[in-house]
C-alpha cells in the first residue's frame, strides 16, 4: 500500500506539472510555419478571357497557374526572431501553351501570427524580370497558428496592400474542418497603361492614357490550427477604363485550387492540425485531470494507512494496558 500511494503520488505530480509544460513550452515550438518550406500549388481557371498580345484580341481559353514555393532558410535564421522567408514563383499559362505570365515575390513574415515583417530583401518581380521593392502588410502565407474568427488583414499582390478578410463561418474540405474567410474588392486602380483608342474600341489611332482597374472576390478555406490555406477561390477582373468606361478586358477569370492541391493540403495539413490539436488542448487537460486524480488517490491511500497504523497502535496499547 505505501509503495502504491508514493508511486501514484509522484505520477500525479508528474503529470500535472507536465500539462503546462505541453502547452506553454512545447506548443509554441511545433506550432510555427515551417522555414524549409518547399511546394507546388496548382490553381485552373477554366472559360477565362484574356488579352491576347500577339492577335490584338480579347479570347477565351483556359488558364492554369503553378506557384513553387521555396523556404529561404539561410536568411531566416539570419533574420532570427521567428522570422519565416518564402520565395513564391508564379507563372500562368494558357491552354494553348503560351506563357502569359511570370512573377517572383520574396516575403518575409512571422512563423507563427502570419503578419509581414518587413525584413529581408522583399521584393515583386514581373514577366520582365524587374524587381521592385515592396513592404509586405497583413497576413502573406498563411493564416496565424491557431485561427481565430475574426477579421484580419490579408495581403493582396497585385494591390501591393492589405484589405480586410472576414471569417464567415466554418466548413469541411474533403473531411478537414476549416473556417471561411471572405473579401471583396471593388474595382480599384493599381496602375494606367499608353494605349491606341482603336484598341479601345474608340475611333481613332492616338494613343491614350487607360486607367487598369483590378476587382476580386475571395474565399479561402483555412485549417485552424496550422492556418493553412487548404482551398483558394478567387473571382478576378482585370479592365483598362477610359473616360470611366471598362473598354478592355484584360483578364477574367474564375480561378481556384485544382483537386489534387486540395486533396494533398487536406492531406498534409489536416494530419498535423489534429496533431497540434492534441499538443495545444487535449494532452495539456488529460494531463493535468488525471495528475489531480493520481495525486488525490495516492494521497488518499497514505492517509488510510496513517489511519490503519494509528488504528493498529491504539489495539496494541489496549492489548498491553
Amino acid at each position: 500500500m505505501r509503495k502504491l500511494s508514493v508511486v501514484l503520488i509522484a505520477l500525479g505530480a508528474f503529470l500535472i506539472v507536465l500539462a503546462p509544460m505541453v502547452r506553454w513550452y512545447a506548443y509554441p515550438r511545433v506550432a510555427v510555419a515551417p522555414a524549409a518550406q518547399k511546394s507546388v500549388t496548382t490553381l485552373v481557371g477554366p472559360d477565362a478571357t484574356i488579352f491576347d498580345i500577339n492577335t490584338f484580341k480579347e479570347i477565351t481559353t483556359d488558364l492554369t497557374t503553378t506557384v513553387r514555393t521555396i523556404g529561404d532558410t539561410k536568411a531566416a535564421d539570419k533574420a532570427g526572431n521567428g522570422t519565416v522567408i518564402y520565395v513564391n514563383s508564379t507563372s500562368t499559362k494558357s491552354s494553348d501553351g503560351v506563357m502569359r505570365s511570370r512573377d517572383v515575390e520574396r516575403m518575409a513574415f512571422d512563423q507563427r501570427t502570419g503578419e509581414a515583417v518587413n525584413c529581408c530583401g522583399e521584393f515583386l518581380s514581373n514577366t520582365e524580370g524587374v524587381q521592385t521593392p515592396v513592404r509586405h502588410k497583413g497576413l502573406v502565407a498563411i493564416f496565424p497558428i491557431p485561427t481565430e474568427k475574426k477579421t484580419y488583414q490579408f495581403w493582396d499582390a497585385t494591390l501591393k496592400d492589405a484589405t480586410p478578410i472576414r471569417y464567415t463561418g466554418t466548413g469541411s474540405v474533403e473531411g478537414v474542418d476549416v473556417f471561411t474567410f471572405e473579401n471583396t474588392t471593388e474595382p480599384t486602380k493599381v496602375g494606367t497603361q499608353e494605349i491606341p483608342l482603336n484598341l479601345l474600341g474608340l475611333d481613332g489611332t492616338d494613343n491614350v492614357t487607360a486607367d487598369e482597374m483590378y476587382s476580386v472576390v475571395r474565399k479561402l478555406w483555412v485549417e485552424p490550427n496550422t492556418g493553412v490555406i487548404l482551398k483558394r477561390s478567387e473571382q478576378v477582373l482585370d479592365t483598362l477604363n477610359y473616360d470611366g468606361q471598362p473598354r478592355l478586358t484584360l483578364t477574367k477569370v474564375n480561378t481556384q485550387y485544382d483537386s489534387a492541391t486540395v486533396k494533398h493540403n487536406a492531406d498534409k495539413y489536416g494530419s498535423e492540425g489534429r496533431m497540434l490539436r492534441l499538443v495545444h488542448t487535449t494532452v495539456p487537460l488529460a494531463s493535468l485531470v488525471l495528475g489531480v486524480f493520481l495525486l488525490f488517490l495516492g494521497l488518499t491511500l497514505a492517509r488510510r494507512r496513517v489511519d490503519a497504523s494509528g488504528e493498529h497502535a491504539r489495539e496494541y496499547e489496549d492489548a498491553t494496558a
